[in-house]
């Protein structure tokens, strides 16, 4: 369980600091700001992805359990604007920003698992 849990801090943290070095809309001053960051985001999509997922998937009407990679993707991008919003050390600058962000973090999880 911790070495998933660091997997995740780790994947979080890397994948905010690579969106904020090449998008605009995402903005973190310091490595260490993307530490808190990583791990803040590590644990809000730990607690509130799954859930937003069977929210998102009841809300369309089962549409989103059939399209579940997108439904996964939008719940991860509003857990980034939730983490936005609780945090001064990251800055994301619409939803945009946010989808973006959440894929070159499942990005960066997918390649950190596969050499590991």
């Amino acid at each position: 369980m911790l070495p998933n849990i660091l997997l995740a801090w780790v994947t979080a943290t890397l994948g905010l600091w690579l969106a904020a070095n090449v998008l605009r809309g995402v903005r973190i001053a310091a490595f260490g700001d993307a530490l808190w960051a990583g791990a803040l985001v590590a644990v809000l999509q730990w607690a509130l992805t799954g859930p937003l997922f069977i929210l998102l998937g009841i809300g369309t009407l089962g549409i989103g359990f059939l399209l579940w990679f997108l439904t996964r993707w939008v719940a991860a991008a509003l857990v980034l604007l939730l983490a936005d919003k609780l945090t001064s050390r990251l800055d994301i600058a619409g939803f945009g920003s946010a989808l973006i962000t959440s894929f070159i973090i499942a990005a960066v999880g997918g390649v950190l698992r596969w050499v590991l």
